[in-house]
């Protein structure tokens, strides 16, 4: 199978190569760098679909993966709740903010996200700088 996947991508990288030229306007270079886009997407669809079904099936079959994936997703969703708690949904006040106001792409509700990003950013960070510490000290301990 992926053989084939080869076979085609070579096909088409080569396609594109050979209908290069100066001419920017050239609808026949247009169609295929956007069939070579089109491929791209498609085999990187192909690589998400396969990591996260094999992913699945360790974890259904793996009890210890089982629970270290339960805990991790506990541990993210709990950041994720604490940071929506402190997060703020006012607006922020910044040079052309009414322009995506009247547009409607910044509403309190998206500010409201936003800031929990933002903070759950801040505190994922925060505990990879404190697991970076903690790794340093306990070694000269050991």
């Amino acid at each position: 199978m992926l053989w084939v996947f080869l076979g085609i991508t070579v096909f088409l990288v080569i396609s594109l190569l050979s209908n290069l030229n100066e001419n920017v306007l050239d609808p026949s270079m247009d169609t295929w760098v956007n069939v070579n886009l089109f491929w791209a997407y498609i085999l990187f669809g192909i690589a998400i679909a396969a990591a996260l079904i094999l992913e699945f099936v360790n974890t259904i079959t793996d009890k210890k993966a089982t629970k270290s994936a339960l805990i991790a997703i506990g541990f993210l969703g709990s950041v994720v709740l604490i940071a929506y708690l402190f997060s703020d949904s006012s607006i922020p006040n910044f040079y052309g903010v009414e322009k995506f106001i009247e547009a409607g792409d910044l509403t309190p509700n998206v500010s409201k996200w936003i800031g929990t990003g933002l903070i759950a950013t801040y505190i994922l960070s925060g505990l990879a700088v404190i697991g970076i510490i903690w790794s340093s000290i306990s070694s000269i301990f050991r």
